[in-house]
This record gives C-alpha cells, structure tokens and sequence, in this order.
C-alpha cells in the first residue's frame, strides 16, 4: 500500500493551553474565559483535515505554547 502523507507542525510560544482543556479545543463552541472567537475555528480545521483522510493533533503546556500538527495522506 501506498502509505506516503504529508505532516505539517506549527508551533508557538504562547501562554499555552491547559491541560484540561487541551482534549476540547476541536470541540464545536468550545471556549475559555481567555477565548476571543465563537469557539469554532479549531473544529472546522478538523473537519476539513479528517474530510481529507487526515489527522489534526495539538499539544501544549502552559507558559511554553503550542504546537499543532496536521497530516494528510498524499
């Protein structure tokens, strides 16, 4: 089989997301007290990435930042 797949990983050094969280934010309507948004950027990333037969991950520590990680079969 062909298993080639195209990954892509953004990373920044914000304040972070906290662990609880963290397994939420590609939940429709999901917001902190910090959110600026309507809470639905991150689950329409994700529906278009698994539309494609794709993977969409994030991890964060707080005070550190985040890093997003996307990956597409080619």
């Amino acid at each position: 089989g062909d298993d080639k797949h195209l990954s892509i990983s953004v990373s920044d050094t914000g304040v972070g997301i906290a662990g609880l969280d963290l397994p939420h934010i590609f939940d429709r309507f999901y917001k902190t007290e910090e959110s600026h948004g309507t809470g639905l950027g991150l689950a329409i990333a994700k529906s278009l990435v698994v539309a494609h037969g794709g993977e969409i991950a994030a991890e964060s520590a707080l005070g550190k930042g985040t890093t997003f990680c996307i990956t597409l079969p080619m």
